[in-house]
């Protein structure tokens, strides 16, 4: 099981990678960009802190707390945002409206798993903890 959680990180790592280098090169929102790597970075660390048992009894509740404003950000960025959080204009390929439902319902079935296991983690430690 542990090697399909390091095989999801490192797709994961290599997506934000890709899709850094592409969001610099179109120019787009710098901080967006920023608020992504936090983000990814800190689901990346939280998933394998779920998977990794003697890790997870050093972690306390308040490094749990944030992903529950990673989510409620998320899901407006991901139903209300602008089309241009998703495909800058500037990027050299155009997105039609239904790549970019596409591209919003990919995004959400990827980071579904670590979202799930960031959620699993603050329960688990809720209930440990207090």
């Amino acid at each position: 099981m542990i090697y399909f959680v390091y095989a999801y990180l490192l797709i994961f790592f290599v997506s934000i990678v890709v899709n850094s280098v592409l969001w610099i090169r179109a120019k787009a929102s710098i901080s967006l960009l920023i608020y992504e790597i936090i983000v990814a970075s800190y689901l990346m660390a939280i998933t394998l802190i779920y998977f990794t048992p003697d890790w997870e009894t050093a972690v306390n509740i308040w490094a749990c707390l944030p992903i529950i404003a990673f989510i409620t950000i998320d899901i407006y960025l991901t139903v209300w945002g602008k089309d241009e959080w998703i495909c800058p204009p500037s990027i050299s390929f155009k997105c039609n409206e239904n790549e970019l439902e596409l591209a919003r319902i990919a995004a959400v079935i990827f980071v579904a798993p670590a979202y799930i296991s960031g959620v699993l983690l603050l329960l688990q430690t809720a209930i440990t903890k207090v």
